[in-house]
């Protein structure tokens, strides 16, 4: 199987490559490696078939089952010339590490609108003593088919919408069978900023024309507003401030003196060293005494049973910086925190303490590292990362010198040279980057008497309280302070507050919150949740329906047909974005 990748364009070549060069992961092999041509390449213009059937008896000829096509093995021919055999030997290591991976991604520049995916074999056997040799490498592709660069995505402007169902037929090019990514995005979040339960969603499901069903999400999960079992009461990415307070409310430890701003935030090594700007709300700190800084906080409805998930950042850049970052959720009529997290670091040093807090009380606490680099709510570092290699060094031979004296005195000079020879060294080869990067999320979850704490990468800590069980929670509320210098980075990128399930649902988790976004892969048999305001998706299995048709669902040459449906209670105005993927796929 094989999952969707983004392929470099390669629509720019450059004149002087060989008609059948080929692209390894978006690099052209002669474009690294001086000395390297490709002279031609075999087992890509047809495909072996296996057919399997079975005699009857004594009639003639044999009756067919069905054929199938085996793995691909594509020859490259290539040419390496050096000047020397130190060069030589030089020039085929780092051909040979350009083709030690494990799986790639490969492009023939006589094509450039399809790839192949395969394991690259280096087998060639080359004559000794020359340093313009001649070879021959593999790629054994176990998927046979080769596949477009540039996938297809159908929207829903593309679809025919009726009640809950969106058909789309699709006219599909390729000669056989493609498995499409399943993508809906569930309406709400961004566009509407404070979002209700209007977007929210119980399930979605794809069904194609030969009855093959991939659902996802459970159809059972009933009216959330008829039945009042859950609700999104904030979910808020702090792209502005609006309707939220930024003065009044409470702090657990600490006063407010400052105000609350928006901005970016750049970690240059973000997804894997892509950069990205992410906006989140940060404290202007004001003036004070002791621990200050300002809030943010906003009112709602309330909920007995929650959960609350922040995206933040808090980190040090220096050994005297003091901070503080609160999380919680408050009564409104007694102003207690229900259940909340404090990470406070008031001394010198790079760590803090984490402290859990319940019914305004403290009932735990943990040393939790506050580095640049924690990988809590961290900044992401990015390592070298190399292997040793051995190779062979051409060492000339070594002249030595001698003076001897003759009987008259005179000084008689002698030259000898040792003989030339190879020596097996080792050095260190670049292989690319490591990166770190940090969790950057936080949960609370309060069911009945139980109170679940997740800080980062800090163990998950459940508490017993009895005296909160019945306890409504009102004010999700934020602080940030300092009580000197302050830290490098303290902030928070979004918030989500949800209303739980009733006891009776409490073990259906499986509702799409306004502005998630879950993906089902044919090809992987794999679902990825992306939750609202979180920063990265899961993979989530529990989200696929047991009975998904994983294997036969795909689009066949012709024409197609996929509908899409999702729970028939979603307000028309905020029905899933419904989106579908696919490569074409050829012999």
């Amino acid at each position: 199987m094989y999952s969707f990748r983004d392929i470099t364009d390669h629509t720019d070549i450059t004149n002087s490559l060989p008609s059948e060069a080929v692209s390894i992961n978006g690099q052209y092999i002669e474009n690294v490696l001086s000395g390297y041509r490709t002279l031609y390449t075999k087992g890509r213009e047809s495909l072996g078939v296996e057919i399997t059937a079975n005699s009857v008896g004594i009639a003639d000829g044999e009756k067919y089952k069905y054929k199938r096509y085996p793995a691909r093995t594509i020859t490259v021919g290539f040419q390496l010339i050096a000047n020397t055999p130190h060069e030589f030997r030089e020039k085929f290591t780092n051909l040979n590490n350009l083709l030690s991976l494990d799986e790639a991604d490969f492009i023939f520049a006589d094509e450039t609108d399809m790839f192949f995916s395969g394991i690259p074999i280096m087998n060639a056997s080359v004559e000794a003593g020359q340093n313009s040799v001649k070879g021959e490498w593999q790629i054994y592709c176990a998927y046979p088919y080769k596949r477009s660069v540039e996938p297809v995505t159908l929207t829903m402007e593309d679809a025919t919408v009726s009640g809950n169902t969106a058909t789309f037929v699709i006219n599909y090019e390729g000669t056989r069978p493609s498995k499409p990514v399943l993508r809906a995005r569930f309406a709400g979040a961004k566009a509407g900023g404070e979002s209700t339960e209007d977007g929210d969603c119980g399930f979605v499901a794809f069904v194609d024309g030969y009855g093959n069903i991939i659902q996802l999400g459970n159809p059972t999960i009933l009216d959330l507003d008829e039945y009042a079992s859950t609700a999104t009461l904030v979910n808020r990415e702090f792209t502005s401030l609006s309707g939220w307070q930024t003065s009044g409310g409470h702090t657990w430890n600490g006063s407010v003196t400052g105000t609350m701003t928006t901005g970016t935030i750049a970690d240059a090594q973000w997804a894997r060293g892509k950069g990205i700007l992410e906006t989140f709300a940060k404290p202007n700190y004001g003036s004070g005494s002791g621990m200050h800084g300002s809030i943010l906080w906003k009112r709602t409805n309330g909920a007995i049973d929650w959960t609350l998930n922040a995206v933040h950042r808090l980190c040090v850049n220096g050994f005297n910086e003091t901070g503080i970052f609160e999380c919680s959720v408050r009564n409104s009529t007694t102003n207690k925190i229900v259940a909340g997290f404090v990470i406070e670091k008031s001394g010198n040093g790079v760590e803090g303490w984490a402290r859990y807090i319940i019914d305004d009380k403290e009932v735990g606490s943990e040393y939790i590292d506050l580095s640049y680099y924690n990988t809590h709510f961290g900044f992401c570092k990015r390592t070298d990362v190399y292997t040793t290699e051995t190779y062979e060094d051409y060492i000339e031979g070594e002249v030595t010198r001698t003076v001897v004296k003759d009987k008259n005195g005179n000084s008689i000079e002698s030259y000898t040279q040792s003989p030339a020879r190879w020596e097996t060294r080792t050095r260190q080869v670049f292989q690319g980057y490591n990166y770190t990067q940090s969790n950057l999320n936080s949960s609370i979850v309060k069911r009945g008497s139980q109170v679940s704490f997740k800080l980062g990468n800090l163990p998950q800590r459940s508490f017993t309280a009895p005296e909160i069980e019945q306890t409504i929670a009102h004010d999700a509320t934020c602080y940030m302070g300092t009580s000197g210098t302050p830290m490098h980075t303290n902030a928070i990128h979004s918030l989500l507050f949800r209303k739980e399930a009733s006891a009776v649902f409490a073990d259906q988790p499986n509702v799409f919150t306004a502005g998630d976004v879950v993906e089902a892969d044919c090809n992987e048999a794999t679902v990825y949740l992306y939750r609202s305001g979180s920063m990265g998706g899961a993979l989530s299995p529990a989200y696929g329906a047991l009975g998904n048709n994983w294997e036969n669902f795909a689009l066949t040459a012709g024409t197609n047909i996929i509908q899409a449906t999702w729970s028939d209670w979603v307000d028309p105005e905020y029905i899933p974005q419904i989106e579908i993927e696919y490569n074409e796929v050829d012999i």
